[in-house]
């Protein structure tokens, strides 16, 4: 048998891998995805179909399509109040070759990388790859950052600092003043602090997304990566993007470059389209998740054993149990019902003792998911 590098070795068997390649038998009730179950917008599809007509069908052009890096920064400028120009952006393939593309830029192996726990279990499966070392902080009381507890785990092989917001599996939206205190402990310990913000647009009513972009004072050590899957529903369209400090795009769009072709270009003319058309179907759909969430978060209050984090971000729904059994265990047991959902412990060594379901499906497929999860926890209490 061929001999497979030792950390592909290491990180070919973990939850996410398995996750993601398991069959899952007809008729699953499919509580554990990331994929909004409404239609790419109608005039998003129409300016793909447009662009193919005009011959938008050859390589892009260098960081990407002019009209979508200049879109691109109109939105930057219009919501985080900062000023970057098209030669510090450029097109990804979603938000995950942007994530292997500054873990290969910024880790070599034995380096570490902070990143808050729980989090999106992609970030520490790619760091492994890489021989570096995730290092998990966990979150306060309230699952939000704890900047003190970021700052003690820095050590001279820290190289960088990764969060999500709205945070994934949480769903909590972070605080101002936490962000604040990242960037000001970045700029202190010369580190890169990345902030991926793929659901920064689906909040319940409330909540306010802080863009770590809006921090221009410490615009040279942060990057933001974020993709058109969630807020416009193009999970299939693998289109996002990467902002970057003054004099670091080459360098970054070299390393995606080396992993990845250039980006289609008429999706790119369709991205550009989401961003400068009418926001209302973000909104619209917003409207549907804080429905969908609620529904769910009443739902599983009233399963005996089960404490649900109230929603304030992205579309998915997090919780304790109060069961002496392992995240893995449980969620075997609701899979073998026929309930696909995700362990908690798949995103984070505090994640055990949770379970992540997702409430980006319609409300029959909430009410029938959560009534199986139910039966579940009263056979196993």
């Amino acid at each position: 048998m061929a001999r497979l590098s030792r950390y592909v070795q290491h990180t070919s068997g973990g939850q996410r891998a398995k996750h993601m390649t398991v069959k899952r038998p007809p008729g699953t009730t499919r509580l554990d995805s990331g994929t909004p179950s409404f239609p790419t917008p109608p005039h998003i599809s129409q300016a793909a179909k447009d662009a193919i007509d005009a011959g938008y069908t050859f390589y892009a052009p260098g960081y990407g399509e002019p009209e979508l890096l200049e879109a691109i920064c109109e939105t930057i400028h219009k919501e985080a109040g900062a000023e970057y120009t098209p030669d510090e952006v450029f097109a990804t393939n979603g938000a995950s070759s942007g994530i292997y593309t500054v873990m290969t830029a910024f880790l070599d192996p034995g380096d570490e990388a902070i990143l808050m726990d729980p989090t999106f279990s992609l970030y520490a499966h790619v760091i492994e790859q890489l021989g570096a070392v995730p290092v998990y902080v966990p979150h306060n009381d309230e699952y939000h950052i704890d900047v003190d507890a970021v700052r003690a785990a820095v050590t001279d092989k820290t190289r960088l600092i990764l969060f999500c917001n709205p945070n994934n599996p949480s769903g909590v939206v972070y605080r101002r003043e936490a962000l604040q205190g990242l960037t000001e402990l970045c700029a202190e310990k010369d580190l890169f602090l990345i902030s991926d913000e793929a659901y920064e647009k689906i909040l319940q009513p409330g909540y306010e997304h802080v863009p770590l972009l809006s921090f221009t004072e410490h615009r040279d050590r942060i990057i933001l990566l974020n993709s058109f899957s969630k807020t416009y529903s193009m999970t299939g369209w693998r289109l996002g993007y990467m902002v970057t400090p003054p004099g670091l795009t080459s360098i970054l769009f070299g390393v995606h470059r080396s992993i990845n072709g250039p980006i289609c270009s008429f999706v790119q003319m369709a991205g550009a389209a989401a961003l400068r058309g009418s926001q209302e179907c973000v909104a619209e759909m917003a409207r549907e998740y804080h429905k969908r969430g609620s529904l769910m978060y009443r739902l599983a209050g009233e399963i005996p054993g089960m404490v649900p984090i109230q929603p304030q971000g992205g579309f998915y729904l997090y919780c304790r149990y109060e069961l002496p059994l392992p995240s893995k265990e449980v969620n075997q047991r609701i899979w073998e019902a026929g309930v696909a959902a995700r362990s908690g412990s798949e995103f984070g060594t505090t994640g055990e003792g949770h379970l992540r379901f997702t409430y980006s499906v319609d409300e029959a497929t909430i009410e029938k998911g959560m009534g199986i999860v139910r039966q579940v926890f009263e056979q196993l209490a």
